[in-house]
């Protein structure tokens, strides 16, 4: 009788394990990519001030910034986040002429692909899978 439950002990044991670990992942990546992560619109919304500083740069200098750290601290105290845990990526043409703001998001395991051009002055969006 003393073994069934040493036996059943040493089963339980790691299976109460792996459910522990799987928890606190969970609890951990859920704010990211979970049903209350952050959106593709709050990711837009987060980068008008950047983009309205990315177009002053240019009316003072005559290109674009070939970094967003260039911003900081004349134009901007800090470059924006679309999410915490998530950044804006930024890419310009060798003649500073124009740009590409673009950024991905997760939300609900699946994903959204956001990018900004100074040529059409929008925001295209696309889920990545």
């Amino acid at each position: 009788m003393k073994r069934r439950g040493i036996v059943a002990a040493a089963i339980m044991l790691p299976f109460l394990f792996v459910c522990f670990l799987v928890g606190c992942c969970w609890t951990f990546l859920f704010p990211i990519y979970g049903v209350n992560g952050p959106t593709a619109r709050q990711g837009q919304e987060r980068a008008v001030g950047l983009i309205t500083e990315l177009e002053q740069y240019k009316t003072d200098t005559g290109h674009y910034p070939i970094n967003l750290e260039l911003l900081v601290p004349a134009y901007l105290p800090n470059i924006p986040r679309p999410a915490p845990g998530w950044r804006y990526q930024y890419e310009t043409q060798s003649d500073g002429e124009t740009f590409t703001l673009f950024f991905m998001i997760g939300k609900s395991m699946d994903g959204d692909y956001c990018e900004y051009t100074s040529v059409t002055k929008q925001w295209q969006c696309s889920d990545l899978i």
